[in-house]
């Protein structure tokens, strides 16, 4: 039964660090697109407010009035924001059950085991 236990912390270990790579390219790629609307969104400064702006939605781009192209940037970087802080917390938590395993696995099998990553 032992022998059981120590498997599935090893599995669980190997799944969440797979796991973690793909949250950390998620998170960096969120990151760009809220780098890249915080660039728009000071370029837009500049705009005169009775300019129509294109602003892309889905595959078309439609010619919208600057303010309203300010609202909807506004609103998509909130909602970038609470996605990019999910996955901090995920990825938190995944490290804090990550450095949990690696004691218990480290306490059990010392130096034959390797979770360094």
């Amino acid at each position: 039964m032992d022998r059981r236990m120590d498997q599935n912390n090893i599995n669980k270990f190997s799944t969440l660090h797979q796991k973690q790579g793909i949250l950390k390219e998620e998170l960096e790629k969120k990151n760009q697109e809220k780098e890249y609307i915080d660039d728009v969104t000071s370029e837009l400064e500049l705009a005169d407010e009775d300019d129509m702006i294109p602003y892309k939605i889905g595959d078309s781009f439609l010619h919208l009035p600057l303010e309203e192209v300010q609202q909807l940037l506004e609103k998509s970087a909130q909602d970038i924001a609470k996605e990019i802080e999910a996955l901090e917390e995920k990825i938190e938590r995944n490290d804090e059950i990550m450095g949990e395993l690696k004691v218990k696995l480290y306490a059990k099998f010392g130096k034959a085991i390797n979770l360094e990553v």
